[in-house]
């Protein structure tokens, strides 16, 4: 247990000084967590006045096994989001490239029929079948995320907004456009750019723009307008008819 307790001691003092050897060290605590998926993790903290006095960190416990310099790297990153400042050392270099990797040791789960269909689809059409499939997940009905692909599941998730009640496609065409530009992050992953994580490198906008139908994303949205107008509409009715009983 003390062991322990100095290791976690030993990983939060290299972490704070290496971004500020000139600060006076707050209290440090870490813990390891279960209720984070995968490898996920948080800080908070306590302040009197506009000092800050406590910082503790909860990780997701898969840390518990990882190198010291990618649990330094992954602390050093939520440190830079508490202080508001943009300080990079190559501990966060190596948690970057530990999380962009993740996806090559990854379990793959089941995929969605329709969504394997267009990924073998894709990977002839645009990826020279050399692209691993990743698991293919239909979500929540969004207006707004119309897909997200997760680097450390490997998974893909398309919103079923493109779905009818029945769970059928309504645009086979605009599924398969998103799961295309899902599978660029996937190629392509994210680079560190200006201390930010840059998503849309100038190589995925060039490989985005080799898809057949340049107006594909007019289309979809001009088909999210009229869904959500209708939408609009079924739920005016159903109040109308509601107010027709009272009234």
């Amino acid at each position: 247990m003390e062991i322990q307790t100095s290791l976690k001691h030993d990983i939060l003092t290299k972490a704070f000084q290496e971004l500020y050897p000139n600060k006076i060290r707050p209290k440090l605590n870490l813990e390891y967590s279960n209720r984070f998926s995968h490898y996920n993790g948080n800080v908070k903290f306590e302040k009197f006045g506009r000092e800050i006095t406590s910082l503790t960190f909860s990780l997701s416990k898969k840390f518990k096994d990882c190198e010291e310099e990618i649990q330094i790297g992954v602390i050093q990153e939520l440190l830079n989001k508490v202080y508001k400042t943009k300080i990079q050392t190559s501990n966060q270099s190596l948690y970057s490239s530990f999380v962009r990797h993740l996806t090559n040791y990854t379990k793959k789960g089941e995929s969605h029929h329709l969504l394997k269909e267009l990924f073998e689809e894709l990977k002839k059409e645009y990826f020279n079948d050399s692209i691993d499939e990743p698991t293919l997940r239909f979500g929540k009905r969004s207006f707004r995320i119309l897909g997200n692909y997760n680097y450390v599941k490997d998974t893909i998730t398309i919103s079923s907004i493109f779905l009818d009640e029945d769970n059928l496609p309504l645009e086979r065409d605009f599924i398969k456009y998103v799961l295309y530009h899902e599978l660029l992050h996937k190629k392509h992953k994210f680079r560190k750019a200006n201390f930010n994580n840059m998503h849309h490198t100038k190589e995925f906008r060039e490989d985005e723009k080799k898809y057949f139908d340049g107006d594909i994303e007019s289309k979809i949205k001009l088909f999210l307008g009229k869904r959500r107008l209708r939408e609009e509409l079924d739920v005016f009715s159903k109040v109308k008819n509601t107010l027709k009983k009272f009234f």
